[in-house]
């Protein structure tokens, strides 16, 4: 069921592929994969991100506000075209609670609906563009011109998604080979970027509505990896830089999906 209005807590742990390898095995007796994962578990996720000339999502976002928010617009899939399903959205966060709101609409509709937010302000009809909730459209446009936001770049990545069998509230994903590009702003273009990861390095995201379960704590506390601020959007500006624990090149290969890159 597609929720247009939600609030959760996330958390961020860098890792290696090795760990992920790991600690995907120590999952498995909890989780199960998320139902739109094509044959090797995972999906790929393409956004275009909108800011301003002062950059002022990202500098939020940095500066780790006490709010901050950004607007994007996102898709499934390595291939899409104009009538492919798209997700506009406003993220934001509120002393640590993430808050979405988001509508669903044509790829195409949602571009041009973005085109005419930074060309015409008001000055058209909002009425014209089908979406899944028109009044979270109206936000998304006041958002946008308000704060005089415009496409900036487009960020890339697989996931492997995972959902926890006794809470469907909570879900744990792997996002792995991060990739941004800031020409081409165009989510039917493709998924090419620079990528802004360090080698064998993946994001782990812990996405919940309550506190985490003991299982769950205790699989994290076993890799002794902290929480970290982390930003896909941000870190095409300024590429990821941690340290995590790594064996070797040899051992560094993601297992789970390896026949992807084959």
């Amino acid at each position: 069921m597609f929720k247009d209005n939600f609030s959760r807590y996330e958390f961020k742990f860098p890792l290696s592929y090795d760990d992920m390898d790991r600690m995907i095995d120590d999952l498995l007796p909890h989780v199960k994969a998320d139902e739109h994962v094509n044959e090797y578990g995972i999906y790929t996720i393409s956004s275009i991100y909108l800011d301003n000339e002062q950059l002022q999502c990202y500098y939020e976002t940095i500066n780790n506000d006490f709010f901050r928010q950004k607007v994007r617009l996102r898709v499934y899939g390595k291939h899409n075209t104009a009538e492919s399903p798209a997700f506009l959205e406003i993220k934001g966060k509120i002393d640590g609670l993430v808050v979405k709101r988001r509508v669903r609409m044509r790829l195409g509709d949602a571009m041009a609906f973005i085109d005419e937010c930074v060309e015409k302000k008001y000055d058209f009809d909002i009425e014209k563009y089908e979406s899944t909730n028109p009044q979270i459209l109206k936000e998304l446009r006041q958002v946008i011109v308000s704060k005089n936001l415009k496409p900036v770049n487009v960020v890339s990545y697989e996931r492997l998604p995972l959902v926890a069998l006794e809470d469907k509230g909570l879900r744990i994903t792997f996002d792995f080979l991060l990739r941004t590009r800031g020409d081409e702003l165009d989510l039917t273009k493709g998924t090419r970027g620079e990528k802004t990861c360090p080698k064998n390095v993946a994001i782990l995201e812990l996405k919940t509505e309550k506190d985490l379960p003991y299982w769950l704590v205790k699989i994290l506390g076993k890799y002794n990896y902290r929480n970290q601020t982390f930003s896909k959007y941000c870190s095409h500006y300024a590429p990821m830089r941690v340290n995590v624990k790594q064996k070797n090149d040899d051992e560094g290969d993601l297992k789970n999906v390896q026949k992807l890159f084959e």
